[in-house]
């Protein structure tokens, strides 16, 4: 092993309650749920959410969650030419869900694949959840 970091595996992040994160990231993104029976046998300490190759594990706890400027950036695949209009219908349908869309949302943010539009919206914990799209 070379010791170079060539990908990500997951990321892991505490949620307050797992069903509230499950319909978040599960019932309003559409990531698909992976590893719920090993959580309910007691197997692992997560319930994995998946985004493309790599999951996100929510962690149920009962201690303070701080979620501070910590962020979690989600792409999104659009098959529109101006994919501005396709986000700001999907964060029409997110704020009809009742999920908090920071002021001034959408706008172009650079990343790992250059500038695209991208919007930031609060998950059930407060925390920053970046949607691009790609």
């Amino acid at each position: 092993m070379n010791g170079a970091v060539v990908d990500l595996d997951h990321a892991a992040i505490r949620v307050a309650d797992l069903d509230r994160a499950l319909e978040f990231y599960h019932g309003l993104l559409g990531m698909p749920v992976r590893d719920r029976d090993r959580y309910e046998s007691g197997e692992v300490p997560y319930v994995a959410v998946a985004a493309g190759g790599r999951h996100v594990h929510l962690v149920p706890t009962d201690e303070a969650i701080d979620v501070g400027g910590e962020h979690l950036c989600l792409l999104l695949r659009s098959s529109e030419t101006d994919s501005r209009e396709e986000l700001e219908a999907f964060l029409a349908d997110l704020r009809e869900a009742g999920v908090e869309v920071e002021d001034g949302e959408p706008y172009e943010r650079y990343g790992a694949y250059g500038r695209a539009w991208a919007a930031y919206v609060r998950d059930p914990d407060g925390r920053r959840v970046e949607l691009k799209v790609h």
